[in-house]
């Protein structure tokens, strides 16, 4: 790792959070944690994002394997960790990203509706949709949350509503 680029950094990271994310979603945690400890190092090693001539979509760094280590969190049903880590992200400074920080916030959103915290839960995809008010109508996730949200109340606010509107949840 010492002598490797930026780029073979962020190639080689990104490729163990692939593994990790397939061992994930196939329900195998062990060889999940084992790639991503190592994709962990390369991103503290890199110290920083990192984009590949410019690419944003592919950025590389602690922000984006703390972001996975969310998702992973979700996908494992521990909303409670997937909070913990959210909170200790530094989310200035970054460009939100459909695959990245539109995404977290998605599994943030998440998080809170399974605790039941609906207004913060309202509030992270709020978030997403001011960022990207394009693609959050395409996400199915998104609808499947609210949805969620919506079955818990009685009465929605006016920000549920746009929200619904939003993603196209039928009311």
């Amino acid at each position: 790792m010492s002598r490797a680029t930026p780029a073979e950094l962020s190639a080689w990271g990104w490729l163990l959070l692939r593994a990790s994310a397939a061992s994930i979603r196939d329900n195998r945690p062990g060889e999940a944690e084992h790639t991503l400890r190592p994709a962990k190092s390369a991103a503290e090693f890199a110290g920083r994002e990192y984009a590949p001539s410019g690419d944003f979509l592919r950025a590389f760094g602690p922000v984006t394997v703390a972001f996975k280590q969310a998702e992973y969190a979700m996908v494992m049903d521990r909303p409670d960790q997937v909070i913990q880590l959210a909170e200790s992200i530094p989310m200035s400074g970054l460009r939100p990203t459909s695959n990245n920080l539109n995404r977290h916030r998605l599994d943030v959103a998440n998080a809170y509706a399974k605790r039941r915290q609906h207004p913060e839960a309202v509030n992270a995809l709020q978030e997403a949709w001011e960022a990207a008010p394009q693609w959050l109508p395409n996400q199915r996730y998104a609808r499947d949350i609210l949805s969620c949200i919506v079955a818990r109340r009685r009465t929605l606010t006016p920000q549920m509503r746009t929200l619904a509107d939003a993603v196209g949840l039928p009311m």
